[in-house]
């Protein structure tokens, strides 16, 4: 049931940010769309940031575990799918003071994926190699880079971004 009230709520927050700027969305508009008290939310989450810190993580968490290396096109279908469902998220938050929040949300994002990815590809190794942090910081902020270059246009091209993503990571 826990899940499912998390993943609730985190539903009513992507309904409300197709009509409300991001910064406008409140506990109470949630809790109200959702009934439940605000206590429930509270139980289980400290703000909407740590909600919303819960989803990307969950999201980011499936495309990991089911990644295939060998298999890269049902990855990166799922990678493209979790980026179109938070699109509006994204768009929002440009205008908004929360704006730095959602970026590093991202960034955390492309930064778990290609840890994941990599000591998947190269889990038989016992090192990555002592700069492999600084490699995998530095592609997920060129990632992140061309997500907030995107959101800034008219039509976002996800697609292309993953893509390109893909081309990276074959290398690795």
């Amino acid at each position: 049931m826990s899940k499912k009230t998390k993943e609730l709520l985190v539903s009513a927050f992507l309904d409300f940010i197709n009509d409300e700027e991001f910064d406008k969305i409140t506990v109470t508009d949630l809790v109200d769309k959702c009934s439940i008290s605000r206590q429930t939310f509270y139980y289980h989450f400290e703000d909407i940031h740590n909600m919303l810190v819960w989803a990307f993580g969950q999201e980011i968490s499936l495309i990991c575990d089911s990644q295939d290396p060998d298999d890269w096109e049902k990855t990166e279908k799922k990678f493209i799918e979790f980026f179109k469902k938070y699109d509006m998220l994204l768009r929002k938050s440009i205008k908004s003071t929360d704006f730095l929040f959602v970026i590093n949300l991202i960034d955390k994002s492309f930064y778990d994926f290609i840890t994941s990815y990599i000591s998947i590809k190269r889990r038989n190794e016992a090192n990555f190699g002592k700069n492999a942090d600084y490699v995998i910081s530095y592609t997920a902020g060129a990632y992140t880079s061309l997500v907030l270059k995107t959101i800034q246009c008219e039509k976002s091209n996800y697609e292309t971004i993953i893509n390109n993503l893909s081309t990276s990571l074959k290398g690795i």
